[in-house]
């Protein structure tokens, strides 16, 4: 399925939206500006004159706030899952290094549910199962164990590239662009 990526007039990326979705915002006249390598076109129904009406779109498109492009909609947080977690981590465990397959990863939490650590961002890294198993139930200190690297909760144009499935390499980019230079997504 073909996805727009859809920003904000200041060039903020806000969310992912279907083709259909952004043809109606160039027939309503409410994009501002597009980007982008890849061009989508959208054909609809023929005019009396016989000629075909289209809409031709790019891969990055600026709605204007106007057009019903609701910003607190979209501006979810990004949602903690092993998905989310072990993309944020790079498929990498965070006490051995390796990087493996997600079907061999578990989300370790640094302080243990059973002693009072949540279930957030800051609390949790990408781990094998084999260290998973060595860490068990301890804290880090307890399990003689140190973190490769510190958790941190993603930036939203993070979450976009999270979530995203077949994300243009224009898109990758435009929104690698935008991520803090922390981030291990770079």
């Amino acid at each position: 399925m073909t996805r727009i990526l859809a920003c904000d007039s200041m060039g903020t990326p806000r969310s992912w939206i279907s083709l259909n979705e952004a043809v109606t915002y160039h027939a309503k006249g409410s994009v501002s500006w597009e980007h982008g390598d890849y061009e989508f076109v959208a054909r609809g129904g023929y005019q009396n004159d016989g000629t075909q009406s289209i809409i031709r779109t790019k891969s990055i498109i600026s709605v204007k706030s106007e057009a019903g492009f609701s910003l607190d909609k979209v501006r979810k947080p990004v949602i903690l899952s092993n998905r989310t977690l072990f993309g944020r981590d790079r498929c990498m465990c965070a006490y051995c290094g390796r990087t493996m397959s997600t079907k061999k990863l578990s989300r370790d939490h640094i302080m243990p549910k059973s002693r009072g650590g949540k279930d957030i961002w800051m609390n949790v890294v990408t781990a094998c199962f084999d260290c998973n198993c060595d860490k068990d139930n301890m804290t880090l200190e307890e399990s003689g164990m140190k973190l490769l690297y510190v958790p941190y909760v993603p930036s939203y144009a993070e979450k976009l590239l999270l979530e995203g499935h077949n994300v243009l390499s224009d898109q990758m980019e435009f929104l690698r662009s935008r991520l803090s230079k922390n981030s291990r997504l770079l």
